[in-house]
């Protein structure tokens, strides 16, 4: 039976018996594309004849696989010789499948299908607010104990900007409607996002998460400024998604993040890291054999095998040491100004 498990989980697993087998495969595609069940077939078949019958099991899994409608846009599967131990990483995305076997697990090709960020998503509107979670890319509404949808949930009968006026003359009380001035409506809002906030906070399967905001720039702030223990990501939606459905969130929410790893990975080495980075590859392996490095940074692996392929098990095994050590690993696509291997 598969195991799903972390890049990182991986790592640290002790060493899997040769030759190891590392197989990416476009779940979206198998899905309705029978050419792409065709070509998997034909790579399972090569595998097989390659690593021979003691990975049944491991051909069993990814036959299984193919039937199955997983909510996942792509997956890599991973076993060695013996097929005993089968595991799966989830991914965001693969565009074409692949497949290596190797004397150990190949990580650059791993890595270079992205596994899919997660967050919860907090909708902030000025009287209303809706939480989602952002799994494999879709985005589905999430509910929690006592979350206040809307100021009134909160507050009850304790919201001021909604107070009646009133006076009496003559015996009789004449009702003016809502003493709903913007100081008191502000008094308001700010209560409602600390008793979001509150009840976030006391929900221990949330612990840890990251959130993404959504909302105008000026409630985003707010909640913001008010905010003391909730992790907020540096990804954030600066406008209303009340009229969207939940696909609509997260073609736009994935595009963000795309968006911001893609801009963030080579703006640290180009600005944060430039004049720390570490490149003589010598001196970054007695660095990670010292645990004294905080983020690797390794070209793709085309562009490796295009350089300087003599150097890709090294690259390998830096990767998994440092994987192992939970250190970021971070595969820099098209950017030749990078070098293939630094690291801060």
């Amino acid at each position: 039976m598969a195991t799903i498990i972390s890049v990182s989980d991986l790592a640290k697993l002790p060493n899997l018996q040769a030759p190891v087998i590392t197989l990416n495969l476009n779940l979206r595609k198998l899905a309705f594309d029978q050419s792409e069940r065709v070509r998997v077939r034909s790579m399972l078949r090569e595998i097989e004849k390659k690593a021979g019958n003691g990975i049944k099991s491991f051909i069993t899994d990814v036959d299984d696989l193919t039937r199955q409608q997983l909510p996942y846009e792509g997956i890599s599967v991973i076993t060695d010789k013996t097929g005993a131990n089968v595991y799966h990483l989830i991914r965001t995305s693969v565009d074409e499948p692949d497949y290596r076997i190797e004397d150990a697990i190949d990580w650059l090709l791993l890595l270079s299908e992205a596994p899919n960020p997660d967050y919860d998503l907090i909708e902030i509107n000025r009287d209303n607010s809706r939480l989602y979670e952002l799994k494999n890319r879709q985005v589905t509404p999430l509910t929690i104990k006592d979350y206040p949808a809307t100021v009134q949930d909160a507050l009850g009968t304790e919201i001021r900007g909604g107070e009646l006026n009133f006076s009496g003359k003559g015996g009789t009380t004449q009702y003016h409607g809502h003493n709903e001035t913007s100081q008191e409506k502000k008094i308001d809002q700010e209560r409602y996002y600390r008793y979001i906030i509150d009840v976030i906070n006391k929900d221990t399967d949330l612990t840890g998460h990251q959130f993404i905001l959504m909302g105008l720039s000026q409630n985003i702030n707010l909640f913001k400024r008010l905010n003391n223990s909730l992790k907020i990501a540096p990804v954030e939606i600066d406008q209303s998604v009340q009229n969207l459905s939940a696909t609509e969130i997260a073609k736009l929410v994935n595009a963000e993040v795309d968006k911001h790893n893609r801009a963030n990975t080579t703006d640290a080495i180009n600005k944060t890291f430039r004049d720390k980075l570490f490149t003589d590859f010598t001196n970054i392996q007695n660095l990670l054999n010292s645990k004294d490095i905080r983020h690797l940074f390794v070209a793709s692996r085309d562009e490796i095998n295009q350089n300087d392929p003599t150097i890709y098990t090294e690259v390998n095994r830096m990767i998994k040491q440092a994987l192992a050590q939970d250190t970021n690993v971070t595969v820099v696509n098209d950017d030749p100004s990078i070098p293939l291997v630094s690291a801060v």
